[in-house]
């Protein structure tokens, strides 16, 4: 195990780590009290019943950094009585200062990053920090915004207060370099991250000398232009060697944290997941990868390359769909809420309705960021209304026709840098709607999966729209009630391509109620299906048109 720092922090550094992560998770503590004692120090931290189980949890994470620097001394959190809560202005509505707060913090923090962590990590059902804690290696798959950097900072934070080394890299800055360099920098970060692991000690051991020297070579391979891919290759039993000497002479667990890989070339993915397994094979070293799923390649069977799905690796799904919509909505809903504590507004119900939150879930499409943001921009939509006192549903209508706009509008700015490309994805959003609105008069739609595996370029049509958030997946596999055996995912059309100024009389969409899935027809009398149970979800997406990917075929056009 890491050793504790040799100096002990004072009681008052520690007071405040304890306030800070607090207000870092935006939980309100009603009161905190120190006990001293000659062998300890107890922290008392009183919080709402509500509260009590997540300031136990992060209770629990401040003692073990307390430790980790040497104080003697631990958090208990308490109960506290109606009486003891602290009086609060209360909020108004939209107009309140704390609203336009609110948008502040949301369009400076809700983008997550390396260098600047999101503003507080809300754990999902799902536990996937502790999963991608553990020492195996994790393909880590989400749309944009899905919150996959915000898990691997969070992860990242854990195991270096355990006193492991974490090693970060993102491909965006290296989507331009051939895969021999990519590897030559994941050496020089390995190599760094040993370097400052034994910066402090008074003698220089051996797997520091060896860094110090690979790294220099690693150095004057880069200051070349002839240094191929076999020659990276070559480095691997070196860096492999260098890593397992590491880790069993300190004890210590290498992570490196490799997000938004699918910036490279889907050609290249294979072959440099296989010189990073290389490099930490049958070491406690893991790899932790970040991607879109429809991006990526991660192996290949002939010749077998990359990680191998269950042999090699293990995925982590973050997409949250539609499937459960209810935990889809409770889960976005408590990530607004950490903003809006951070804000001073303790309930959503002071600047949301229901109808305007349960509209953002399908607005998003239950992708993090998106709701954020959607919110944010909701927000600034009600606060031009100036009688409004709550955000509603219609707002969230416009902010999402804003946020399609602006989706648009990039596509074709990328008309002059891909024009083949942007026009495709612009002729098959033209084809969907024409689908949808025109022909089936339905919002929401069936890809079968034979026709998927048959027509890969017209899918990947499909999940253009997808990655631009136009289109949204709702249900990954839903079984076909006459065909035994077979399955389809469920889309839907982005929420902007269908309301406001585009909004068609007698047509099929998707709403909630109270975090359960509704289907109606607009401008109609006809009853609304209200999904009250799983099979009722179920039979709702059955009932869904089939599209067929021909309609993206370019001679269909």
């Amino acid at each position: 195990m890491p050793a504790r720092m040799s100096a002990a922090i004072r009681s008052d550094q520690a007071q405040d780590i304890v306030t800070r992560r607090f207000a870092d998770a935006a939980l309100d503590v009603w009161e905190l009290t120190l006990r001293q004692y000659p062998d300890e120090t107890i922290f008392v931290v009183v919080v709402a019943e509500e509260d009590l189980a997540e300031a136990a949890e992060i209770g629990n994470a401040i003692d073990r950094e307390l430790d980790m620097l040497g104080f003697k001394g631990f958090v208990t959190v308490r109960r506290g009585s109606p009486a003891d809560a602290p009086a609060k202005a209360r909020v108004t509505g939209v107009h309140d200062d704390r609203a336009t707060e609110l948008v502040r913090l949301i369009t400076s923090r809700s983008r997550t990053s390396e260098a600047q962590p999101s503003l507080a990590y809300v754990r999902d059902a799902a536990a996937n920090a502790a999963a991608v804690s553990a020492p195996r290696h994790h393909l880590i798959f989400g749309r944009r915004g899905a919150g996959k950097t915000a898990l691997m900072v969070e992860v990242r934070r854990g195991i270096e207060i355990d006193g492991n080394v974490g090693v970060w890299m993102n491909m965006q800055t290296f989507r331009h370099e051939p895969v021999q360099r990519i590897f030559l920098y994941f050496v020089q970060r390995i190599c760094d991250a040993i370097a400052v692991h034994y910066r402090d000690q008074a003698t220089t051991p051996s797997a520091a000398v060896r860094a110090a020297e690979l790294d220099e070579r690693v150095s004057r391979a880069l200051a070349r232009n002839d240094f191929s891919v076999v020659d990276a290759q070559r480095l691997i039993p070196e860096v492999q060697q260098l890593v397992s000497r590491f880790v069993g002479s300190t004890g210590v667990r290498i992570y490196v944290f490799v997000d938004d890989f699918y910036y490279l070339p889907r050609s290249d993915q294979p072959g440099l997941l296989d010189m990073f397994h290389g490099c930490v094979r049958d070491t406690d070293a893991w790899l932790k990868v970040a991607s879109i799923r429809h991006l990526t390649r991660w192996f290949q069977s002939s010749p077998p390359l990359g990680l191998q799905t269950g042999h090699d690796a293990a995925h982590i799904d973050l997409d949250v769909t539609l499937q459960d919509p209810q935990r889809a909505t409770q889960f976005l809903e408590n990530v607004l809420l950490t903003y809006s504590k951070h804000a001073g507004i303790q309930r959503l119900s002071a600047l949301f309705s229901r109808g305007a939150l349960d509209r953002l879930v399908l607005a998003s499409g239950a992708v993090p960021r998106d709701y954020l943001t959607l919110g944010a921009g909701a927000l600034l939509r009600a606060q031009a209304r100036a009688k409004a006192r709550l955000v509603g549903a219609q707002d969230v209508n416009q902010a999402a026709g804003d946020a399609a706009q602006a989706k648009i509008q990039e596509l074709e700015d990328d008309l002059a840098a891909d024009e083949g490309s942007a026009q495709r994805t612009l002729d098959a959003l033209g084809g969907l709607r024409k689908f949808c609105l025109e022909r089936e008069r339905s919002t929401y739609f069936r890809v079968d999966f034979r026709d998927k595996e048959a027509r890969t370029e017209e899918y990947a049509a499909l999940t253009d729209l997808l990655e631009v958030r136009l289109v949204h997946l709702i249900d990954p596999s839903v079984s076909d009630k006459r065909r035994a055996g077979e399955r389809a995912e469920v889309f839907m059309l982005d929420l902007s391509q269908f309301t406001g100024a585009r909004l068609k009389q007698a047509i099929r969409v998707l709403d909630l109620d109270g975090g359960r899935i509704v289907s109606k027809k607009t401008a109609s009398k006809e009853a609304t299906r209200l999904a009250r149970s799983p099979r009722e979800l179920i039979t709702i997406y059955r009932a869904a048109p089939l599209l067929d990917l021909g309609i993206f075929t370019p001679s269909a056009a």
